[in-house]
C-alpha cells in the first residue's frame, strides 16, 4: 500500500511540474515576397528573437541562414542559385515553382516545441502557347466558282458589238481557300509517388531493402478524354535535402544503375513504373526523388515511341517530340528511411504493443487545481498511515498493573 501512494504522489508531482516553455513567438503570419531571382522571408516575434532561420538542411551555409537579430523584425533572403532551391517545372498550370522549406527556431542552439517550418513556394507562370494545325481544303464542285471573263477591245469608249465567235470564254476555278483550325490541347497533369509493394498508399517511412513501387501516371483533362500524347521519363535524380543528388536515369529514360532500380515499364501511354529495394545516402535520414517527363505526340497509327525504347543501348534517335519545352518536373514525396540495424515500422508497433501492456493504467490529466487537492489529499492520509503504524509498532510495550487490594 505504501509503494502504491507513493507511486501515485511522484506521477502527480511530475505533471504538475515540468520544464519552462521560451517565453517567444510569431506575431500573426511570415510575409513572403517571390523576386526574379530570389524568395524571402519576413516575421516578426513577439520579442527579441535570439534563433536562427535557416533553409533546411543547409543550417552550416551561412548564406543559407539569418542568426540572432536581437529585435523583433527578422528576415532571409534565399538565392535560387543557392541553398538548393528546388526548380520544378509544372504543365498543369504551366510555369516553374521554385520551393524550399524554411526552418524558424528560437532557441540559440536546440530545436524545440515552439519551433516552426514553412513550405515556401513561389510560382512564376508562363505564357500560354495555342497548339495549331493548319489544313489546305480543297473546294468541292458545288462550292467552285464559275468565272466568265470577257476578252475583247473597248477603245474610245466604243463597245464593239462582236459575235460569240469572237468572244473567249475562259472558266477559271476559285483556287484552293486556306483555312487555318485552331485547337487547344490540354495537357495532361503528371506526378510521381513512391507506394508499397502492393501499390496501395504512399511511403513516408521505410527501412533499407524494403520493396517500393515507383509509379510516374499522368492524367487527362476530362474522363472520357482520350490524351494524344505519350508520356517518357527521363532525367532522373535522388536526393537528399543538403542538395547531395545521384542519377538513377539518364536523358534517354534508361536506368544508370540497376542495382538501385531497373529500366522503366510502361503500362500504358501516360503510366510508368518500376520495382526497386529502398536506397539512401549515407548518414542521412531522408531522400526523394525528381524526374523530368517528357510529353510527346502519338505517331499516326496511335503507338508511342519512346527514346527508352532500346535501353541500355544509349540511343540519341528519332523521339515523339523534339520540342524542349514539353519537359516538365515531377517530385516524388520525402522519405524517412531507417539503417538496417534499426527496427521497422511493424517491428517498432509490435514492441510498442507489448511495453503498452506492462502498465494497464492511462494517463490522466487534471487542472492544476484538482491535483493539488489530490496531492493534499494523498499527503494527509500518507501521514495518518504513519501515525497508525507508529502506534502500531510500540503497543506491545504497554504494561499493564493490578494494584493489590
Amino acid at each position: 500500500m505504501f509503494h502504491y501512494l507513493t507511486t501515485t504522489l511522484t506521477v502527480l508531482l511530475f505533471c504538475k511540474y515540468h520544464a519552462e516553455q521560451i517565453d517567444n513567438g510569431l506575431q500573426g503570419e511570415p510575409l513572403i515576397r517571390c523576386g526574379s531571382e530570389s524568395l524571402s522571408i519576413n516575421f516578426k516575434t513577439q520579442g527579441a528573437f535570439e534563433g536562427h532561420v535557416y533553409v533546411k538542411g543547409h543550417y552550416s551555409m551561412k548564406h543559407c541562414r539569418t542568426d540572432a537579430t536581437l529585435e523583433s523584425q527578422v528576415n532571409l533572403t534565399v538565392s535560387y542559385s543557392a541553398c538548393d532551391v528546388i526548380r520544378q517545372r509544372s504543365s498543369n498550370p504551366k510555369g516553374i515553382m521554385m520551393t524550399a522549406t524554411i526552418i524558424i527556431s528560437f532557441h540559440p542552439m536546440f530545436i524545440t516545441k515552439i519551433d516552426k517550418s514553412y513550405k515556401v513556394q513561389c510560382f512564376y507562370a508562363e505564357a500560354q502557347k495555342t497548339v495549331t494545325q493548319q489544313l489546305n481544303v480543297d473546294i468541292a464542285k458545288e462550292q467552285e466558282k464559275k468565272i466568265f471573263v470577257m476578252v475583247g477591245d473597248e477603245e474610245g469608249g466604243t463597245v464593239s458589238h462582236t459575235t460569240g465567235d469572237q468572244k473567249k470564254l475562259h472558266k477559271l476555278n476559285d483556287p484552293s481557300t486556306e483555312e487555318r483550325i485552331s485547337y487547344n490541347v490540354p495537357l495532361p497533369d503528371c506526378k510521381y509517388r513512391v507506394l508499397t509493394e502492393s501499390k496501395t498508399e504512399e511511403v513516408a517511412f521505410a527501412t533499407v531493402g524494403q520493396i517500393v513501387y515507383h509509379e510516374w501516371s499522368c492524367e487527362a483533362p476530362g474522363q472520357n478524354q482520350t490524351s494524344p500524347f505519350c508520356v517518357t521519363v527521363h532525367s532522373c535524380n535522388v536526393k537528399d535535402e543538403t542538395g547531395k543528388e545521384v542519377q538513377i536515369f539518364d536523358e534517354n529514360g534508361c536506368a544508370v544503375d540497376k542495382y538501385l532500380i531497373n529500366n522503366l515499364e510502361y503500362s500504358s501511354d501516360l503510366t510508368g513504373g518500376q520495382l526497386s529495394q529502398v536506397f539512401k545516402f549515407a548518414d542521412q535520414p531522408s531522400v526523394f526523388f525528381q524526374c523530368k517527363i517528357r510529353l510527346g505526340l502519338k505517331e499516326e497509327d496511335g503507338s508511342c515511341i519512346r527514346s527508352s525504347d532500346h535501353c541500355p543501348a544509349t540511343l540519341r534517335g528519332k523521339r515523339s517530340t523534339t520540342l524542349g519545352d514539353n519537359d516538365f518536373d515531377v517530385i516524388s514525396q520525402t522519405m524517412t528511411i531507417l539503417d538496417i540495424d534499426e527496427p521497422s515500422k511493424s517491428h517498432k508497433k509490435s514492441s510498442e504493443l507489448q511495453f503498452s501492456k506492462l502498465f494497464v493504467t492511462s494517463d490522466v490529466c487534471v487542472s492544476p487545481t484538482i491535483a493539488s487537492g489530490i496531492v493534499v489529499f494523498v499527503s494527509s492520509l500518507l501521514l495518518v498511515c504513519l501515525i497508525s503504524s507508529f502506534l502500531l509498532c510500540f503497543r506491545h510495550q504497554t504494561v499493564k498493573v493490578k494494584l493489590a487490594p
